[in-house]
């Protein structure tokens, strides 16, 4: 006699399995660089009548220092060092078609459906950021490390020391691939004396972000994947910048009418449009912004190489 169980069941009465009622994010480094101090934003290209923004970098402020003339001498007179920076800013988009059969057979809300394809666009802008801002690590004349040397505490001090001799001035921020900052905290390890690791508290990560780790030396350390590799892929080129060392600015599309429905995430610059394409099933989801990264004084950083 033979029994009614699963196997029998299992493609007709039975499904092989089920989907869990939630979704498990893929890793992937969401972290946010843009508001730490060494990025200073110069604004929005809106209404400007230019695709770019000159930022100004004069030499004012103890950049000229007074002399002894003498007594009834003349001073000479003195021409004020200026130069500039451009910002230029550029579309960034990302899109997912996502045909009705998917859609309507969704079975977790948020997750590969509209919403959760829209709200995705968000991460996808600052990932696009800190990899435009990463990239720049290498156009900096001032590098310390060595090729195929691990990351220590004194190489992480010789960016500190450089950044001094150059009279950077404020907070100094580093941005380490994952492999360095454990290869600095495996350094850290050997260290004696002072040396003062600060792990970040939940008020610091709300305001810098995920990618913020702590505190080294006083040095705001942030963690990132997007840190470009060097030397045909031998190391990572980290940096280590003051305040102000990068600039970037923005702009944002602004909506337009009978264009399909469009998203604008508050306080993030990002447009999300969904475009119907009612011959083929789809629903396009496309994510666009207006940015651009520029390196705004050179002095103010310093590109950390370091092995793979």
């Amino acid at each position: 006699m033979a029994n009614i169980d699963f196997a029998a069941l299992d493609g007709n009465a039975r499904a092989a399995a089920v989907l869990y009622q939630s979704i498990v994010m893929k890793l992937a480094d969401t972290g946010s660089l843009r508001n730490a101090p060494c990025f200073l934003n110069v604004g929005s290209v809106n209404g400007t009548g230019s695709d770019s923004i000159q930022v100004p970098v004069v030499g004012l402020n103890g950049t000229d220092i007074m002399s002894a003339p003498g007594d009834g001498v003349s001073v000479s007179n003195t021409s004020i060092t200026s130069s500039a920076a451009t910002v230029v800013v550029a579309r960034q988009a990302l899109r997912y078609d996502l045909t009705d059969l998917a859609r309507v057979s969704n079975s977790v809300p948020g997750g590969v459906d509209l919403e959760g394809l829209s709200n995705a666009m968000v991460a996808a802008f600052n990932g696009r950021f800190n990899q435009l801002a990463c990239n720049l690590s290498s156009g900096f004349a001032t590098q310390v490390g060595s090729t195929g040397v691990d990351l220590t505490t004194d190489t992480f001090y010789s960016a500190i020391f450089a950044l001094q001799l150059q009279s950077v001035m404020g907070e100094y921020d580093v941005i380490l691939h994952p492999q360095q900052y454990n290869d600095l905290m495996s350094s850290l390890r050997a260290e004696t004396g002072p040396a003062q690791y600060l792990p970040a508290n939940q008020a610091q990560t709300s305001a810098l972000g995920t990618s913020f780790k702590g505190k080294l030396f006083g040095v705001n350390v942030h963690v990132s994947s997007y840190v470009i590799t060097a030397n045909a892929g031998a190391d990572y080129r980290g940096m280590m910048l003051g305040n102000g060392a990068i600039a970037y600015a923005l702009g944002t599309p602004a909506p337009i009418a009978a264009a399909g429905g469009i998203i604008i995430p508050a306080g993030a610059p990002v447009a999300v449009e969904w475009e119907r394409d009612a011959a083929s099933g789809l629903t396009k989801v496309v994510g666009s912004s207006f940015l651009g990264v520029a390196e705004l004084q050179d002095l103010k950083g310093v590109g950390i190489l370091s092995d793979l």
